[in-house]
């Protein structure tokens, strides 16, 4: 396993032109493109427990950097992680960076127009944790005049903005930026992934921080370009075999500590992969 240098933030206009063209700037690589450069480009989230961070020794690990190494002895190469974030992960992907995104995406409709997703192979809780001083939420009408502080074009943020709740909503490129405006005091709210409580607890200490509001399931696929349909079916199939041996239901419990079960959609192009939105 190597690890690359952080993507360079790319300006929003050059995005933009990239999606106007149909992401045709970059050749559509297919499977056997791969297995003869001897590497697998993965993008993933390095600092998102427990999906990808670097343990005591340093050595980057975590849930989707596990899959991406099945993955890639799959493909009998080398996995090569590259650190992506929420805000230019899509970017790193199109513009040719990487060959495949691991990186906690959640599928979205939106982005289901950009990217071409993988069948789901994990699922997480998004919700909104505030201080434990803080009242339990049932609605999104009681986030009125509270800060929440959300990752630029995730679940959450689409999910707080949609609603109009009266909320203040502060936007950051990343789930950690978000939390430590929390730890901070700069936000009363933030936006994240269940697990995130264990590691705040961790910080700030256990208890002194707990859910507010549950805001939806969402699930995740891998993410690759528009037209590497041969690419996709690879790990389509790859997802199907390691859930039929139990191995990604391992692999899950023994980071999330839940069970990921067999019912996942199979399919990451249909409704059927969409968030299920509990917050009303």
């Amino acid at each position: 396993m190597s690890f690359s240098s952080p993507i360079r933030r790319r300006p929003l206009i050059a995005l933009a032109v990239l999606l106007s063209l149909g992401s045709t700037a970059v050749q559509a690589q297919k499977v056997a493109d791969i297995k003869k450069a001897g590497v697998l480009r993965v993008g993933a989230q390095v600092a998102q427990v427990p999906w990808g961070f670097s343990d005591k020794s340093g050595k980057l690990t975590g849930y989707d950097i596990e899959f991406a190494e099945l993955l890639a002895k799959d493909l009998g190469v080398k996995p090569e992680f590259t650190p992506v974030t929420v805000a230019n992960r899509t970017a790193a992907l199109l513009t040719g960076q990487v060959d495949v995104l691991a990186a906690v995406v959640t599928i979205l409709a939106d982005r289901q127009k950009v990217v071409l997703f993988s069948r789901p192979y994990s699922y997480l809780d998004t919700v909104l944790i505030g201080k434990a001083s803080l009242p339990e939420m049932k609605s999104y009408a009681e986030l009125k005049g509270l800060r929440i502080g959300v990752p630029r074009g995730s679940v959450q943020d689409t999910a707080v903005t949609q609603v109009n709740s009266g909320a203040v909503i502060q936007r950051f490129d990343d789930d950690a930026a978000a939390v430590q405006a929390l730890l901070s005091g700069q936000v009363d709210l933030a936006g994240a992934a269940s697990t995130q409580l264990g590691s705040i607890g961790q910080v700030a200490g256990a208890g002194k921080y707990g859910i507010k509001l549950v805001v939806s399931r969402g699930y995740q696929g891998a993410a690759v370009r528009p037209g590497e349909r041969e690419w996709a079916g690879y790990i389509n199939d790859f997802i199907s075999r390691k859930l039929a041996s139990g191995e990604l239901d391992t692999l899950y419990k023994k980071w999330v500590g839940l069970d990921l079960g067999r019912d996942l959609p199979a399919s990451g192009e249909t409704a059927a992969a969409l968030p299920n939105f509990v917050a009303k």
